[in-house]
């Protein structure tokens, strides 16, 4: 067995610790592709220690690596510290290279980020599953792209029965992005009781609501929100704490939720202001396994 195959059965095994005494050892006997970027990988997603391992993967690549792994990591990292076009260079080079699903999906979002929202809707099309996160990523790159049309089909098609289904909520929030009020009522209610639902959803809904000349049922959506956050404020405060959860946390979250309630019993005035709840939402880069010779995901070790 070579060092790296010891390595990753320990990391299999649990073994974690020493499987990254090894990869580190592996490192300082020789630096090459592969151990530079399976202890880069590692740092990545184990340590969650971005600073040790952007520097090795920056060294993986100068040696010209025939491989996307180190450039996926490195495109990751790069979105982390929201340099977009950084991301969008190195993600490219990674295409090059082989195009990956990850890959794909990240320069998406550097796209989307960087105003290019056509290119963006263009690479999550081109991953998305049925009705899926991604798919409703696309959507929303259509909508920033002003292709509201183009947003409204694939909302239309929206399948509750897909394996990869994200959910009704989702649809609902970008159907009353694009002014589609009763198709997002639609979306809104399937779910509704189904699933705890944030402040920003109940807005978004109260809002959908309001314009639909819907005034009863708006405030009775509003009074249950609220009458809801007044008793998951006095379970806080009946709460006990303990080692994981200090005087100081409880008293934290008593305030978070106290601010939640004064936006929830400011909601339907300041409906009747005008107020249009913004439209939020975050894209989400992915991850995968880049580690050479890991036998779970059939890599080879590097052989460049």
């Amino acid at each position: 067995m070579t060092s790296n195959e010891k390595a990753l059965q320990l990391f299999e095994d649990n073994k974690y610790k020493e499987a990254l005494v090894l990869l580190e050892q592996a490192v300082r006997e020789e630096r090459t592709v592969q151990s530079l970027n399976n202890l880069a990988w590692m740092y990545v997603y184990e340590e969650e220690d971005v600073h040790r391992a952007k520097p090795l993967l920056e060294e993986v690549v100068a040696l010209h690596p025939q491989s996307y792994f180190p450039y996926n990591m490195l495109g990751e990292i790069a979105l982390q510290e929201k340099d977009w076009e950084g991301a969008r260079e190195i993600l490219n080079k990674s295409i090059a290279i082989q195009p990956s699903p990850e890959a794909i999906h990240n320069l998406a979002v550097a796209d989307y980020h960087t105003g290019r929202f056509r290119q963006a809707a263009e690479g999550f099309h081109s991953i998305a599953k049925d009705s899926d996160c991604i798919s409703w990523y696309e959507v929303i790159a259509h909508i920033q792209n002003e292709e509201t049309a183009v947003a409204k089909l694939i909302l239309d098609r929206w399948n509750s029965e897909s394996n990869h289904y994200l959910g009704a909520l989702e649809a609902a929030d970008a159907y009353a992005e694009i002014g589609c009020l009763q198709e997002a009522r639609e979306m809104f209610e399937k779910e509704w009781e189904d699933y705890f639902v944030s402040p920003y959803v109940i807005s978004r809904y109260a809002y959908v609501l309001f314009h639909l000349q819907e005034l009863e049922t708006c405030r009775q959506v509003i009074d249950q929100a609220i009458a809801g956050k007044l008793i998951e404020i006095e379970e806080e405060r009946q709460g006990l704490c303990d080692e994981h959860w200090s005087e100081t946390d409880k008293a934290e979250r008593i305030e978070e939720l106290e601010v939640e309630l004064s936006g929830l019993q400011q909601l339907f005035s300041k409906l009747l202001a005008g107020f249009r709840p913004a439209f939020e939402f975050e894209l989400h880069h992915e991850g995968g396994c880049y580690l050479f010779g890991c036998k779970q995901h059939g890599h080879p070790e590097y052989a460049g």
